[in-house]
């Protein structure tokens, strides 16, 4: 009879958001930066009714979320050294735009083919990106143009009503980390410039 593993609170909840991430569903939850919404980064009609959700153009493309760092390079290919060291010692997440992406919804690029990476240290998201064994799309959860929400309280109801799950995990956190992570963009000659500090 082998060890049974400790199972943590917010598990079937994330079991729950996988399902539905599975079946083309849009996920609220908290990530390590800001509550976001959330979908399979490779479903074309996921990506697009998250975007409709937040009333966010097309040609503004959002993240993608992993949860290794071999999911970075299945997406982009090279990293340069200076990402990683970025990823690694940053004292605050860090979202890396790439001059080129791939294995994502064309929706996620910009219109130079660049993909934006964020490898997620939060144990939460990363399971359900485990679980769903696919980046996820993620976007602040909020309507465009409107304050992004420090906390779940924030988040508008009318946006709660219009996505398929809302996770339960850390709703009542009062602050959350309520910050964007920092932005950085390289280009193919491996420089960079902070898009957001």
């Amino acid at each position: 009879m082998g060890r049974k593993r400790r199972e943590e609170a917010w598990h079937k909840d994330a079991r729950q958001a996988v399902g539905v991430l599975k079946q083309g569903g849009v996920l609220l939850h908290a990530t390590d930066t800001v509550w976001g919404l959330a979908c399979d980064a490779t479903n074309d009609e996921a990506v697009q009714r998250m975007n409709t959700i937040k009333e966010r153009h097309p040609v503004h493309p959002v993240l993608v979320l992993v949860a290794d760092e071999g999911h970075v390079e299945q997406l982009v290919g090279e990293v340069p050294e200076a990402a990683w060291d970025l990823m690694e010692l940053g004292d605050r997440p860090t979202t890396v735009v790439y001059p080129q992406g791939k294995g994502v919804s064309s929706a996620l690029l910009g219109a130079n083919g660049s993909l934006a990476v964020r490898c997620i240290r939060e144990d939460y998201s990363a399971y359900v990106i485990r679980g769903l064994n696919r980046p996820l799309a993620s976007t602040s959860a909020n309507f465009t143009g409107q304050p992004t929400p420090r906390s779940f309280h924030d988040i508008p109801d009318d946006l709660k009503k219009l996505v398929d799950h809302v996770s339960a995990h850390r709703r009542d956190d009062v602050g959350g980390p309520g910050v964007p992570s920092m932005m950085v963009a390289f280009d193919e000659a491996g420089r960079f410039t902070f898009l957001r500090k």
